[in-house]
């Protein structure tokens, strides 16, 4: 087996961009490397996580595993404590003459920023009365991405739920609409509303400032 023949490595719980989520962190982070072609007795296959080989090494043994057949390693999960993008590869050794070959990697991101850093600007609302339905506008905030949730929060209960999209990424601020008939079941005359984002790796933002809304007709 050679590097020609060799693919990337898989990480089955990496999403489709290769952002590993906060609650798979939990636990350790487990690799799997395809046998490609034939390989002999002794041979060994080892990781490498950003160009450094990393954990136990596997060895061939007497029954040769055919091509097809998929090894499975693990990363510990305190690799990968600091955020930012890690390769993750693998290294074949042939035995006799130790000749290496390295494969191609995979890209695996780690997010551990809260989006909107320090600060949540307080959604924007109108101030002349409504009808049966008032729209609040978003600003942007830093680390805004696509897939991130904004949960609404209304005189302390849940409110609307809103999904940032790719295309929203370039049109701040981001609008999410509040009904009447909900509003008034959370108070009387005011309503303070706020709202707290949670990024698709699982990191949550603090809550931003508080807007106050009349429910005034």
């Amino acid at each position: 087996m050679t590097i020609n023949d060799s693919y990337a490595p898989i990480v089955p719980a990496a999403e489709f961009d290769g952002l590993l989520t906060l609650d798979t962190l939990q636990q350790d982070i487990e690799v799997l490397v395809e046998i490609t072609s034939d390989v002999f007795e002794k041979d060994t296959f080892q990781l490498l996580l950003n160009g450094e080989l990393i954990g136990p090494s596997y060895e061939v043994q007497a029954v040769v595993p055919k091509p097809g057949t998929m090894l499975t390693f693990v990363i510990q999960k305190e690799a990968f404590r600091v955020g930012g993008s890690y390769q993750v590869a693998y290294r074949f050794t042939t035995f006799p003459g130790n000749t290496t070959s390295d494969s191609i990697s995979t890209q695996i991101r780690i997010d551990r920023t809260a989006p909107g850093a320090t600060l949540l600007a307080a959604m924007v609302l109108p101030d002349a009365p409504f009808d049966d339905h008032v729209t609040g506008l978003i600003p942007g905030y830093a680390g805004m991405e696509r897939g991130d949730v904004i949960q609404t929060r209304c005189n302390g209960v849940p409110g609307p739920v809103h999904t940032v999209q790719e295309d929203e990424l370039n049109l701040y601020p981001v609008a999410i609409t509040f009904q009447r008939t909900f509003l008034e079941s959370t108070a009387t005359d005011t309503v303070v509303m706020e709202y707290r984002v949670t990024d698709r790796a699982g990191n949550q933002s603090i809550v931003s400032g508080p807007s106050q809304l009349s429910l005034e007709r």
